[in-house]
């Protein structure tokens, strides 16, 4: 797609799909964060496509069209990704499967999670079509519920299933949940927090969950507040643990100008916490409030993705031809997943989590299992070495042993981050 392309495109797809749901998504989010301010910054990232499509309409609501300076605003190409991708379809739709599509393509902008998935097979069938495959939108056929079928390799075409696994999955304290709790305890303890002159670390240990319930959670928000204003921690009524302790806000302030990494081992040792939802706030006497909400359950992330891809290998496929999985980990960006590809190829270290889980998981699955690929959340269009245009990353994982495995599945699949 050349700049001058941008105006039409957008055009083209407002007629299709309407530009009064990316609006209606906007304007939804829009009146969560202004009810809570600290899930701006969250809601936003995940419902970015809609943000940037609403961008180009009120553009074209002020000027007519949209202006030849915007076009090279970096900050709308993923959106024009998704548009060049959704008409992309539409021009090889039947009527009645574009009218099937397009209510997709809406209903996606309801959900993050629906969006996810939709970008996710998009993201897939652009990967084979650019290396010359023919790809079938599955859903259109009979015969396994996979989503996409090339139908140009192997003897008879290679089925492929999208999981997208959202960052909650396997997690016990979801980031959605956490931000809200922490509107919530903030309304009533942030003219405390603006004397802190040292660190003060409040860690909240759930029974389970936060409470899904508005008369619960502002319950146990009430019991938080007055415990942190007495600066002692608690057992509450609930079962909730609180403990409240003080700490050095310097090697935490330190880790503020570093990477993500450093800052997040700073939060974890002044906190006596590994990796949970935190909360951290400077305070204008120089001291920080860091608030940290875990489960006394542990997560089971990866146990939950392979669940996930056990279910879905016995159910969505046919078994008659060979079949992939392409996964999104919503949770884990380019530079975390290339650390693992990192560390699975180095004969030196102990392989990962992922890596052990994988090749279980393929050891243990059905013989029309060939493959897995995992993927960034930074977008998912793999290159010959593995990274994406997007700036994300992939890790192939195949299994050739299969009698469903073919030779020519190798080469839309080469450069794989690790083979078990």
């Amino acid at each position: 797609m050349t700049t001058a392309q941008v105006p039409s495109v957008y055009r083209r797809l407002a007629t299709a799909i309407g530009p009064e749901h990316w609006q209606g998504a906007v304007d939804k989010q829009e009146a969560a964060i202004r009810s809570n301010h600290f899930v701006g910054d969250y809601l936003r990232s995940e419902y970015a496509i809609a943000y940037q499509l609403e961008k180009l309409r009120r553009l074209v609501a002020a000027h007519g069209d949209v202006p030849l300076q915007a076009c090279n605003d970096r900050s709308i190409f993923p959106a024009l990704g998704f548009a060049a991708q959704v008409l992309g379809v539409l021009n090889t739709c039947t009527k009645k499967q574009a009218r099937t599509f397009v209510k997709r393509v809406r209903t996606a902008f309801g959900t993050a999670e629906n969006m996810h998935g939709l970008r996710l097979e998009l993201q897939a069938a652009t990967h084979f079509t650019r290396r010359g495959r023919h790809v079938t939108w599955h859903r259109a056929n009979n015969g396994g519920t996979f989503d996409l079928l090339v139908d140009d390799l192997g003897p008879s075409g290679l089925e492929v299933e999208c999981k997208s696994i959202s960052d909650n999955k396997g997690r016990r304290i979801h980031r959605l949940d956490a931000l809200n709790f922490w509107g919530d305890v903030w309304k009533d303890i942030s003219s405390v927090a603006q004397h802190l002159h040292t660190g003060m670390a409040v860690v909240l240990t759930v029974p389970y969950r936060l409470p899904a319930e508005p008369e619960q959670r502002a319950a146990l928000a009430r019991e938080v507040v007055s415990q942190v204003v007495a600066g002692t921690g608690a057992r509450l009524s609930d079962g909730s643990d609180l403990r409240v302790q003080n700490f050095d806000p310097d090697p935490v302030k330190a880790a503020i100008e570093g990477d993500r990494r450093a800052m997040r081992a700073a939060i974890d040792v002044a906190t006596g916490t590994t990796n949970r939802e935190a909360a951290l706030y400077g305070t204008p006497a120089g001291g920080m409030l860091a608030f940290v909400m875990q489960s006394a359950v542990e997560d089971d992330v990866l146990d939950q993705v392979f669940a996930t891809l056990n279910d879905s290998a016995s159910r969505q496929f046919t078994g008659q031809r060979g079949a992939l999985f392409w996964v999104a980990l919503q949770g884990i960006d380019a530079d975390q997943l290339m650390s693992v590809h990192e560390q699975d190829s180095d004969p030196g270290q102990r392989p990962t989590g992922l890596r052990l889980g994988v090749s279980n998981f393929l050891t243990n699955a059905a013989d029309h299992i060939v493959g897995v690929v995992f993927g960034s959340r930074s977008g998912l269009y793999p290159t010959e070495d593995g990274n994406t245009d997007m700036g994300g990353m992939t890790n192939f994982f195949l299994k050739e042993e299969s009698p469903f495995w073919h030779e020519s599945f190798r080469d839309p699949l080469r450069g794989s981050g690790g083979i078990a």
